[in-house]
């Protein structure tokens, strides 16, 4: 069985980012019109991304405010500080339409998950090892955002049996190609047929539509390591959640130099670490080395900075509040519960089946054809 577990927010504001136009026709999200076109369009690219993957399973992580911000970071502001909000869109009626649309995806069947105080990322986490280690099922998670591709795994569960959880991203720019970030085992699994009769030739269902995905939707497929991801933002930083390096500091000519990938690859060669849990106990190790790097000596007690590094970029369950853990787990059973969907079904008028959405409005733009006309004309004129 596959499982498609869709960063919310990530496809909500790539949406709104095309619907908006760009130049001097760029939406501020106003009137009705604009707000309608934006629903449409979330309904759209949905119900297009749930065709691809053909998952049986769909679920919709949604950002709360995150337990990180309560993190103190002495070298900025905090967690996600730097994000600023553009004075131009009208946000009260964006988030309106957020909720409104999650919503409509609720009553029409879908999974939507929001828990207080845990952000779209942790919510990934926690299907992700529900589905994968718990069930024993395939994962899809959609989103363009590097942060969730360290949850790119595989999972041996019973003799020649193994699940994958993947990474999806099928927003494109320019000459830029759809993705899908697979783990180690993925391909080998991917292209070995199953043995069978001429009169019962065994199927696996889940490998053809992974096959159908990455052949009709011209995918390009890249292997990457998850726990490496997940290493390096903890020496490196991420300048978008306005995480910092783990050590930053002046060198002679005093410019501000960090932990750079040369660098990290360096130190974690050194300590033979692979993944984030090999740091246990290597503080003292870790420190010497960055001494030996930037010739400064760290300010700061090396096992707490890591200790703060990995709760701002790993997704790991045994470092999220408790009060999130109870709260998905009450809410558990009955999502699994849940009638599975057919795939193929979904479009923006079933998405939308019983609202004002569904009706062609005025302008002539709520049918689905046109809204995929109207992405491809601002693609064009963008690039």
């Amino acid at each position: 069985m596959i499982n498609l577990i869709v960063d919310f927010d990530n496809l909500f504001f790539r949406s709104m980012f095309i619907t908006g136009g760009y130049g001097s026709k760029r939406y501020s999200f106003d009137d009705e019109y604009e707000t309608d076109q934006l629903i449409r369009k979330l309904a759209t690219d949905i119900s297009y991304i749930i065709r691809q993957t053909n998952a049986s399973r769909i679920i919709f992580a949604v950002d709360s405010k995150s337990w990180r911000k309560k993190i103190s970071i002495d070298e900025n502001d905090g967690y996600k500080a730097n994000r600023k909000k553009s004075d131009f869109i009208n946000w009260n009626n964006i988030f309106n339409v957020m909720k409104e649309f999650t919503k409509i995806l609720e009553s029409t069947g879908f999974i939507v998950t929001k828990i207080d105080s845990a952000e779209a990322d942790d919510i990934i986490a926690l299907w992700r090892d529900e589905l994968l280690f718990n069930q024993n099922q395939h994962v899809i998670m959609v989103s363009s955002d590097e942060d969730i591709r360290q949850l790119v795994h595989f999972f041996p569960y019973e003799k020649d049996k193994m699940a994958f959880s993947t990474v999806f991203n099928p927003f494109t720019s320019g000459k830029s190609s759809k993705k899908l970030f697979i783990p180690n085992y993925f391909n080998n699994w991917l292209n070995t047929y199953e043995e069978g009769d001429i009169f019962n030739r065994s199927v696996d269902v889940d490998k053809e539509d992974f096959r159908r995905l990455k052949d009709n939707n011209q995918i390009v497929i890249n292997e990457i390591d998850g726990n490496y991801i997940a290493l390096k933002k903890i020496f490196c930083g991420d300048d978008g959640d306005n995480v910092p390096a783990i050590f930053t500091w002046l060198n002679d000519k005093d410019k501000t130099v960090r932990i750079t990938n040369s660098k990290f690859v360096k130190i974690i060669n050194h300590i033979g670490a692979k993944d984030y849990l090999d740091l246990a106990d290597k503080a003292e190790d870790i420190y010497e080395q960055i001494v030996n790097i930037s010739g400064k000596e760290p300010p700061f007690n090396m096992e707490k900075r890591l200790n703060r590094q990995i709760k701002l970029v790993v997704l790991a369950r045994y470092l999220f509040p408790e009060e999130i853990i109870k709260t998905f787990n009450a809410d558990l059973d009955k999502q699994l519960n849940k009638q599975n969907i057919n795939p193929q079904k979904w479009n923006m008028n079933s998405i939308l089946e019983g609202t004002k959405y569904v009706n062609v409005d005025k302008k002539g733009g709520g049918d689905e054809a046109s809204i995929f006309r109207e992405i491809d004309r601002l693609n064009k004129k963008l690039f």
